[in-house]
């Protein structure tokens, strides 16, 4: 029954990730935006710009630190390099991961909406306050000024600053020659650029997101094809661009809160396959975002931007509940899988950091102490089962007598099938105890396959053969070893108890592992090591319960051997020389 029961849940939840993968839930429709916002919207994304830009060479300003290589142009001050020196590129193998995409010349840049015009400082020839910053390990934080101000038109001053342990950069500045109420409009770019195995699925996960923290919604919209303009209703307390492991993030300072998200068509993006695969091209449709913020009348302002891994340690440490931008697990298990996600993350990490332990090592430690601490429950529901499994012919037995006795009385049917469970000291409740040990397990295997999924602890992270404990098992030595584990687990259970087994158990001995290692098979090589290792763990256990139930069913046996009595022939029967002959 139990393992009916097991086969049904799995079933269940592979329904369930299939209905949300072929029917994603509808994204939420965004209120119509103001007429002023839309108009700068319009003025925004189709018309030129209100002052000419002239034409000068732009030159690159380097920013290094320890984690990462920022880019910053002369032109209009945007970001046009950000590259992580702590995570390897699997699209240019011996190059780090580079945030923006190669010919996106927009990104942290801006335009401003002003009356019936629009400033596009896009374009605009900055004057940097240094040629290249280099920020050394123990040293303080660096600013960086960029500075444009022309002759009786618009300019800007922005002032970026950069710590050496820190993804988070400042950003602050002012509008020059700016009288009343504007809007300062910040592009995010087109995405992130294409960096990660095929396998990751990063490109398929491309996103704009923006968190309302006054409604604590997270719309998460692909970046997709638009036709003229889309929006993203706010106010916002950030906007960000994503992928699943890596983030562009935008945050106002203090209360400030963006209006709205603008995206505006773009051309698609394309990754290639590997060099020599014979795959064909993947073809992802793209949006330009772009942040809307309202500006004070003296034109100033300022944010926050996260430059960097969505590892969670850091995201949750910027605050604003940036750690919203990766939510895991689907919407309606979120509420389920995000404490526990948080909980593990942060034991992985203390783990790692404090005690130095390899990621590997901390998963097969999780496996072991899992069955650890569910080693009574364990004992208990294995007990209750042997128990069920001794008085299961009987049970049959007479459940098919009282069936046929009260076929046309279902009240007293029950009635009476109670009274059997109470005879036989049995619960009929106690068939799924069986299945106690397999679910207490489940929210934390389910959520793993979530935190695998999206974890940046684990991408690129190696273990023994393992090159990558976010992709599968190069070489499927974890599938094929749980499935073996899976089935020497049942064997144990079955065989070596010294208990007979039904044809549906039977069955189930062989079909059961087989269906999870065809689940488990491309799944996450961490996910597996961590199930395999619980499997393991089991074994011990199994044995010796295995034992219990083979020295009760010798028991019983003696028992009924005993209470038989003797057979004709026998030593102590009444026949052969012993037998008295009767008086006459």
């Amino acid at each position: 029954m139990e393992k009916r029961i097991l086969l049904a849940l799995v079933m269940a939840m592979g329904v369930m990730l299939a209905t949300n993968w072929l029917f994603p839930p509808k994204r939420p429709v965004a209120d119509a935006p103001p007429a002023a916002v839309a108009a700068a919207a319009a003025r925004a994304t189709n018309a030129g710009p209100a002052q000419a830009m002239p034409a000068v060479p732009a030159q690159t300003v380097t920013v290094t630190s320890p984690l990462y290589r920022y880019g910053f142009s002369t032109r209009g001050g945007a970001l046009v390099e950000a590259r992580l020196l702590k995570y390897a590129s699997y699209v240019n193998k011996g190059q780090p991961v580079q945030l923006v995409p190669e010919g996106a010349l927009d990104v942290l840049a801006h335009r401003v909406a002003l009356g019936g015009d629009t400033v596009d400082l896009r374009g605009a020839p900055f004057t940097a306050s240094a040629a290249s910053l280099d920020l050394k390990p123990a040293g303080g934080p660096q600013e960086l000024r960029f500075t444009y101000a022309p002759q009786g038109g618009v300019g800007a001053e922005i002032v970026y600053t950069f710590r050496p342990d820190s993804y988070v950069v400042g950003i602050r500045g002012r509008l020059l020659g700016v009288t009343g109420r504007a809007a300062l409009l910040t592009d995010l770019g087109p995405g992130l650029a294409h960096h990660d195995a095929r396998e990751h699925g990063s490109a398929q996960e491309l996103a704009v997101a923006g968190w309302n923290s006054t409604a604590s919604k997270l719309d998460d919209r692909l970046l997709h094809k638009v036709e003229g303009t889309d929006t993203i209703g706010g106010p916002l307390a950030w906007a960000a661009v994503k992928d699943r492991y890596f983030l562009i993030a935008l945050i106002p300072a203090g209360a400030e809160r963006f209006d709205r998200v603008l995206l505006r068509d773009t051309a698609d993006f394309i990754v290639q396959p590997p060099t020599g695969s014979s795959d064909k091209p993947e073809v992802f449709p793209r949006a330009n975002a772009t942040a809307v913020l309202p500006l004070p009348a003296d034109g100033a302002f300022a944010f926050e931007a996260y430059l960097g891994p969505q590892e969670y340690s850091r995201v949750a440490a910027v605050g604003h509940d940036l750690d919203e931008v990766n939510p895991y697990g689907y919407r309606w298990l979120r509420p389920v899988v995000r404490p526990i996600a948080a909980f593990l993350l942060w034991v992985v990490n203390e783990a790692h950091q404090r005690w130095g332990l390899a990621y590997g090592w901390i998963l097969v430690l999780a496996g072991i102490a899992m069955r650890v601490i569910t080693w009574p429950l364990n004992a208990r529901a294995m007990r209750a089962q042997m128990k069920n499994m001794e008085m299961q012919p009987i049970l049959q037995a007479r459940t098919k007598e009282l069936q046929d006795r009260y076929k046309n009385d279902p009240a007293k049917q029950q009635q009476e099938m109670f009274a059997l469970y109470k005879e036989l000291g049995v619960s009929p409740f106690s068939m799924l105890s069986g299945c106690l040990p397999m679910l207490v397990p489940m929210p934390v295997l389910i959520t793993l396959f979530f935190v695998f999924r999206s974890a940046i602890e684990f991408r690129g992270t190696s273990f023994w053969w393992l090159p990558d404990l976010s992709l599968a098992d190069p070489w499927h030595v974890l599938p094929i070893f749980l499935v073996l584990s899976m089935f020497a687990l049942q064997w144990v259970s079955t065989r070596m108890s010294g208990m007979e087994q039904n044809p549906q158990a039977q069955t189930m001995m062989y079909i059961m592992p087989l269906m999870m290692g065809f689940l488990f098979f491309r799944f996450p090589s961490g996910l597996n090591l961590y199930y395999a290792t619980t499997n393991l763990a089991s074994l011990p256990q199994q044995l010796l319960i295995a034992r219990e139930r083979k020295k009760a069913s010798a028991a019983k046996k003696a028992e009924e051997a005993a209470s038989k009595p003797p057979s004709r022939g026998s030593p102590g029967g009444k026949t052969g020389a012993h037998r008295v002959k009767p008086r006459r």
